[in-house]
């Protein structure tokens, strides 16, 4: 019997987790651009008809990629928001945890595909910050917000959070898409220390 008009395909949500397997090891290996639906396609080897029936359209895509790399990121910041035993701790903690990732490329790689898709087009830049950013910066409130001696103030908890977590991501970019590793190299340990050191200090004296 034909399938109703409009009607999912019985193994639809495992087909569609496949696509978006591909589609994100495009987005997060490929050139650093935003692919057309039929690079996403070629990519899949499958077809852009296919894919606007399992995501609508190239904006579908994205989001749907966006919402994945959430998911796939969560046990991650789900660890580090554990609270630590005092402020300077807590901040000292989270740039231990940003070393280990300013040198993780799909780290990098994560954040610039959604900047770029964010800034080009605000459906895509509120996945970024739904699904990625946010959960990001989150992660660092609730540490922050847990360790005894920090602020109470939520709009103080998320100045610390962005003071936290933007130098990691401007770290990240400078050194490698932007070509920094090779005009103005920078080591990662030494700054993440100087950094942790400068943070640590000014947020434990305003708690």
């Amino acid at each position: 019997m034909a399938r109703t008009p409009g009607a999912r395909n019985y193994n639809f949500d495992a087909k569609r987790g496949a696509l978006i397997d591909s589609a994100i090891e495009l987005a997060l290996q490929g050139e650093i651009s935003r692919p057309s639906l039929r690079q996403f396609a070629i990519s899949a080897e499958t077809s852009e008809p296919t894919l606007r029936h399992y995501f609508s359209d190239r904006k579908g895509l994205v989001v749907a990629i966006m919402e994945e790399i959430g998911e796939r990121t969560r046990p991650l910041w789900n660890d580090l928001a554990e609270p630590a035993e005092s402020v300077d701790e807590a901040v000292k903690a989270c740039f231990r945890h940003a070393l280990t990732r300013i040198t993780d490329g799909q780290f990098v790689r994560m954040h610039a595909f959604g900047l770029i898709e964010g800034v080009a087009d605000p459906d895509a830049g509120q996945a970024y910050l739904k699904f990625i950013l946010e959960p990001s910066l989150d992660c660092v409130r609730l540490k922050l917000a847990a360790t005894p001696g920090a602020s109470g103030d939520p709009a103080e908890l998320q100045t610390a959070a962005l003071a936290i977590f933007s130098p990691v991501i401007m770290f990240c970019l400078h050194q490698h898409l932007l070509g920094g590793r090779m005009v103005a190299p920078l080591d990662g340990q030494t700054t993440v220390m100087q950094l942790s050191e400068w943070l640590a200090g000014a947020i434990s004296e305003n708690a």
